[in-house]
This record gives structure tokens, sequence and C-alpha cells, in this order.
């Protein structure tokens, strides 16, 4: 199959931008790890979570883009098209392992960050659990619903400084 350096050409710089975008959306997803085992900082999870949705969109249109490219040179789309191409036209060989090996290790990245998260929100229904069942359990309430503390139970005196 001969093809034309063009569309090969562009199918490369596509493949180099992505590869810059996944070290980006790698770099993000450290970021979120180090924020989600630190101290809850709900603000930097926000910011990071628009940024990492933000670099995911363009890290999809690149994908379709490539697919685009990979039809223009008579090749399918995805994957499979990719790993031919790179065969085809030895000057994308090295570019795609760089996207493989960074896209796995994005990936494991991702899960990880995926198993803290569901950590955190485990610890969180439990709390709000025992909470609940403190509340149902018919003890006196520590708080009232203005957030004051409650006031002794009835038979007893409040103690007065003196």
């Amino acid at each position: 199959m001969t093809t034309s350096p063009a569309p090969v050409d562009s199918l490369q710089s596509c493949m180099r931008q992505e590869d810059a975008l996944i070290t980006e959306f790698s770099a993000i997803l450290e970021e979120e790890t180090e924020v989600l085992v630190g101290p809850g900082n709900v603000g930097a999870l926000q910011e990071i979570t628009e940024r990492k949705s933000g670099v995911a969109r363009k890290l999809v249109d690149l994908s379709q883009a490539r697919d685009t490219l990979l039809a223009e040179i008579g090749l399918p789309g995805g994957h499979a098209g990719t790993e031919q191409a790179a065969v085809l036209h030895p000057q994308l060989a090295g570019i795609w392992q760089a996207l493989l090996t960074k896209s796995a290790s994005a990936n494991e990245i991702n899960l990880r960050n995926g198993a803290l998260i569901d950590v955190h929100l485990r610890y969180t229904q439990q709390s709000l659990d025992a909470l609940r069942n403190l509340g149902a359990a018919g003890a006196p309430a520590t708080y009232d619903a203005r957030g004051r503390g409650a006031r002794s139970a009835p038979g007893r005196k409040p103690i007065v400084a003196g």
C-alpha cells in the first residue's frame, strides 16, 4: 500500500498531539491523587475534575481525528488501524508505542484514584449511617435543630458558675 506522505505526516502530528495530551492528563491524575490522599480540599478536587474532563474531551477529539486520517490512508480506525499504520510507516512506531505506554499508565492511575474515591465514599456513608443511628437510638440529642447544645435532661439542674 503506497500513500502520499501528507496524510502520514498529518497522522504523525495528530499522534504527537495525543502524546502531549496524555502526558498532561497523567499529570492531572497525579494531582488528583495528591488531593485524594491529603486533607479534603473539595475546591481543588472540583478544579482538577474540570481540567481532567476538558483534556479527556480533547483526547476523544484527537482519537476521532486519528481515525479519519487512518481512513484517508486506507486503514481501519482505532487500535487495529493504528497498529497497521505503525507497521506500514515505521516513523509512526515510536510515537504509537509511547502512546500505548502512557495510556496504560494513565489508566492505572485513574483506577487507583477511583479506588481512593470509593474508600472516601464508603467512609462518608459509614459516618452518615453512624450519625443517623445515634439519632434513631433514642439517645438524647447532642445539639438541637438550631445547632445549640441540647439542654440538660428533665429533672437535672443546669450547672451554674458561681
